[in-house]
């Protein structure tokens, strides 16, 4: 029998994009009929016990949040502990979700040698550290060696080497966008078991009628006439959410009859420096259920994706399930979702290391 490990940070507080993937996936694996081990990785400081809990042919073991200490011994720890559960076999097959794992990877070889390892790429670190500037991240590459380069670029540069290390050790690694599978062959230099497995979701939608949408604006207290834009995503400089915000207040000058939802988690505070009377004119909701999220896609008569990076993004999917009209970036992966005149409108980015413009009062 075929058993899986799916290997990730705590479910309850990963990432929104990699909560999603796990679930999609294990809806996928329960199908297959191979038993199937959770194992999660503490990332909550709430949930410090080690825990085993069977439902089904799922298992979930939880390792404690490490408060302090050498994060090589608890990913080499968490191997040893997972022999007491997991044998080894040629059919067990360990899915890794969790980057700077480099310590688990070489105890997961030691203690189950018979099985397959396979790695997704659902984040890198030049891509928060250069703000998705793939461009910079392949000349910092080519010029490493450099001096200069190195003293700028140092951490860039021992990450690329992390990074690099970890994908040669792992059996099979799975890119979500094109412009990573490009870029584990040609700055990496892996050529072989590199796959491109996109995102998707299973989930229908059921567009609602006109006088539906209307009742629900409604309950919202939205007028009829007003434009709604939407961003939903982290509030975070990678997702463009700065730039969104300064080009907001020049649309509010020529548009007043609109207004910017913004859903999602993160720092309010960080975002709000532009002209004060723009502040009534945004939504800010913070994270919503799927249900609350659904209502806003109907609502909504223009999506805005202004990521500066992304892998594969289930927003990006969910805008085009809801047949938003999308205003894009053409930022790294983002340009392999939406492409200008087919199903978005598509902007440039420009000068990344450039603040975003002051808005005109």
């Amino acid at each position: 029998m075929k058993e899986v490990c799916i290997i990730s940070y705590t479910s309850n507080t990963a990432p929104g994009g990699v909560a999603t993937y796990l679930k999609e996936y294990v809806f996928c694996l329960k199908k297959t009929g191979c038993r199937i081990n959770l194992v999660e990785l503490g990332t909550d400081k709430k949930r410090s016990e080690f825990y085993v809990k069977e439902t089904g042919n799922i298992r979930t073991i939880h390792f404690p949040y490490l408060l302090k200490g050498d994060v090589d011994r608890y990913q080499k720890g968490v191997c040893r502990l997972l022999r007491l559960y997991v044998e080894d076999s040629g059919n067990l097959v360990f899915h890794l979700n969790c980057d700077h794992c480099n310590s688990l990877i070489d105890g997961l070889k030691k203690n189950f040698p018979l099985s397959k390892s396979v790695y997704v790429i659902h984040f890198s670190f030049w891509s928060a550290a250069l703000q998705g500037d793939v461009a910079l991240f392949e000349k910092i590459i080519r010029n490493q060696e450099d001096r200069n380069i190195k003293i700028k670029y140092k951490d860039v540069i021992h990450n690329y080497k992390r990074e690099k290390s970890f994908l040669e050790k792992v059996d099979r690694i799975v890119c979500l966008s094109d412009d990573t599978l490009k870029m584990v062959k040609n700055q990496y230099g892996i050529k072989q078991n590199v796959w491109l497995i996109p995102n998707g979701l299973r989930k229908n939608v059921r567009q609602l009628s006109e006088d539906e949408i209307a009742k629900l604006r409604q309950s919202y207290y939205l007028s009829p006439e007003e434009k709604i834009l939407l961003f939903v995503g982290r509030i975070d400089s990678i997702k463009g959410i700065d730039h969104l915000m300064a080009c907001f207040a020049d649309v509010v000058a020529a548009y007043a009859n609109c207004r910017l939802a913004i859903i999602g988690p993160g720092d309010i505070n960080a975002i709000v420096k532009t002209d004060k009377k723009v502040y009534a004119k945004v939504i800010f909701t913070g994270e919503l259920d799927s249900k609350s999220l659904s209502h806003w896609y109907q609502m909504a008569d223009i999506a805005l994706f202004p990521s500066l990076y992304e892998e594969c993004s289930y927003v990006g999917i969910e805008m085009m399930m809801h047949g938003l009209p999308v205003i894009s970036s053409d930022g790294y992966s983002v340009r392999n979702m939406f492409f200008d005149g087919v199903n978005a409108k598509v902007v440039n980015i420009k000068n990344r290391d450039k603040k975003p413009r002051q808005p005109k009062n």
